[in-house]
């Protein structure tokens, strides 16, 4: 997760690099070949995005959405596959090991942080400008733009690293991409459908020793924006490629002669320029002395290397970067599960496959991100509880009794901090009757819905109608006439305010739970025809369309349809 400052001091000595893997003479070193931090290609594309975004906009529209970064990440590795640069692999976190937890946790506080002071002074404009959907073809992912500091104000995207795998899974086979992304594909491989499903991962630990175990093998670049590779063991010819560099040498997209370059550091060649054995004794030093200059780390950095015996507090230090510990031999030798999981599903599943690595005798963590959502109100991760505690409790039942948990600990907003809630795992009997129920209000939604719906709307309805149902009597539900205009425009009333957007995360955090189960009841019983777990939720659309406001908008753009079915739900559940 990064040694502060060890960027900033270390970038002087990067090299310019052309990413090309065609025979060329450009007069720079090339990058022909690359491992990318899945994680970390994310969160780059989104910012690329964001830059050129219409900061205008309403505030539910300037940011990219799961599908518009998802179509980025696309537009991105098409490009790398058309200049002969070989992606041996795209990898994503699986599981944190229970050492970055306290790291973990003040991220997460740092995004509540910026949540609370958005609800506080983000001027929300007075009439409504949508947006049109980003295209994907103006090469907006390799030129930088500077952010305004209105767009630096909502969390990111919760949803969009897991929208993202799902998507190189499952979603982008070579007609999708051809429709929707680019309509030149004639780069990519013939006799594969699905051009990067097979080379994206979601490794059981860090995407990171993944990424630099790859590196170290086939002495590519790995393509990230984390710093800690560069304290990994890369090998002689390794390096990390900062994406943060990666641009058009003008700046300006020019498709027939695109000259990305971008700035690369090797480990091993550093280590060598500054004296020292590795550049895991500069970020060593760095970590304890941060105040530090430059000259004066690495003087202390060789003093410390050249001691005859190495310290523990050294050695301790060295544990997260070395490939060949006893943790990470069995981390390798669990394998990857069978089915693609979302990231914090795979959590949960890797906390009860290796306790003793990511639990470590405490009860299993779920950290379920920070929602764009009005912070004064009841968190709305509280829409979809008893669909994840019904997830967890079939899970665990599911495991053999000396590896059940009697709790799962959440990590979620409350009020003004950040708190592991607690939620009790149920034992069979009570599970098998959270099942019944669940099978009786799915029935009885369809039965309510059903009337010429796309699979993405009943969905936006029946999690409405789990709102209706939880907040009768509690809170205040939006009326007839606001909830058509929510369904239609995206706001309830004359423009976005924060009910509609607190609204809209309520929304999400229902779908997204109704994922979190289907994959559980997928990972815990896969087949099994007591739990029906294909037919109950065998039409959950993907996550870029599940967590799309622009959908719901889409879906009920009938009028007639949408009063009818808004009549339906309030008569029905109001």
């Amino acid at each position: 997760m990064g040694i502060p400052h060890l960027t900033r001091h270390l970038l002087p000595y990067a090299e310019s690099v052309l990413l090309d893997g065609r025979a060329i003479d450009s007069g720079l070193p090339r990058v022909q070949a690359v491992v990318i931090d899945g994680p970390s290609l994310v969160y780059h594309v989104y910012r690329r995005l964001l830059g050129w975004m219409d900061p205008s906009s309403d505030v539910l529209d300037y940011q990219p959405t799961c599908d518009e970064i998802s179509r980025g990440v696309i537009s991105f590795l098409l490009q790398l596959t058309r200049m002969g640069v070989n992606i041996n692999k795209i990898c994503f976190d699986g599981a944190l090991p229970v050492s970055k937890r306290t790291i973990r946790y003040s991220r997460i506080e740092k995004l509540r942080h910026r949540l609370e002071l958005a609800r506080r002074n983000l001027s929300l404009p007075a009439t409504p400008k949508c947006r049109d959907v980003i295209p994907t073809k103006r090469g907006q992912v390799w030129c930088s733009r500077g952010l305004p500091q209105r767009r630096k104000g909502l969390p990111e995207n919760p949803f969009m690293v897991s929208a993202v795998f799902e998507d190189l899974r499952t979603r982008w086979t070579k007609e999708q991409i051809r429709k929707e992304v680019d309509d030149d594909v004639s780069c990519l491989v013939a006799d594969t459908d699905y051009p990067w499903a097979d080379i994206t991962v979601m490794v059981p630990g860090e995407a990171d020793v993944e990424c630099a175990s790859v590196a170290k093998l086939t002495g590519c670049a790995v393509l990230t924006d984390d710093s800690d590779l560069l304290l990994h063991d890369l090998g002689e010819n390794g390096a990390v490629l900062f994406l943060d560099s990666v641009q058009t040498s003008s700046g300006v997209w020019n498709p027939a002669d695109p000259d990305i370059r971008g700035l690369r550091i090797c480990p091993h060649s550093l280590s060598g320029r500054l004296g020292i054995p590795s550049v895991q004794w500069f970020g060593y030093e760095l970590q304890k002395n941060h105040h530090l200059r430059f000259a004066e780390l690495t003087r202390i950095a060789k003093e410390s290397s050249e001691a005859t015996e190495l310290s523990s507090e050294y050695l301790e230090f060295l544990k997260e970067y070395q490939p060949e510990t006893k943790d990470n031999e069995v981390i390798r030798g669990a394998g990857q599960s069978a089915q693609p999981m979302d990231p914090r599903v795979s959590e949960l599943f890797w906390q009860y496959e290796l306790p003793g690595i990511y639990s470590s005798g405490e009860q299993p963590h779920v950290y379920l991100g920070i929602l764009n959502e009005d912070s004064s109100r009841r968190c709305a991760w509280e829409q979809g509880r008893t669909y994840r505690s019904l997830g967890y409790s079939f899970f665990n039942n599911s495991r053999p009794a000396a590896n059940q948990f009697a709790a799962v600990h959440e990590f979620v907003r409350r009020g003004g901090r950040i708190v592991a809630e607690e939620i009790t795992l149920s034992g069979t009997k009570t599970v098998n009757s959270d099942l019944d129920l669940l099978r009786r209000r799915l029935a009885h939604a369809h039965a309510t819905f059903d009337e010429g719906l796309a699979s993405e709307s009943f969905w936006f309805l029946y999690a409405l109608s789990d709102i209706y149902r939880d907040g009768a009597g509690t809170t205040t539900v939006p009326s007839a006439k606001e909830l058509e205009s929510f369904l239609t425009k995206g706001y309830m009333a004359q423009s976005t305010k924060w009910a509609d957007i607190h609204l809209l995360a309520q929304i999400q955090a229902a779908l997204y739970s109704l994922r979190i189960l289907k994959q559980l009841f997928d990972i815990a019983a896969p087949g099994d025809d007591l739990v029906e777990s294909s037919s109950l939720l065998a039409d959950l659309p993907p996550l870029h369309i599940l967590m799309s406001r622009q959908k719901i908008i889409e879906g009920f753009a009938n009028t007639r349809r949408v009063r009818h079915a808004v009549r339906q739900l309030i008569e029905t559940y109001g």
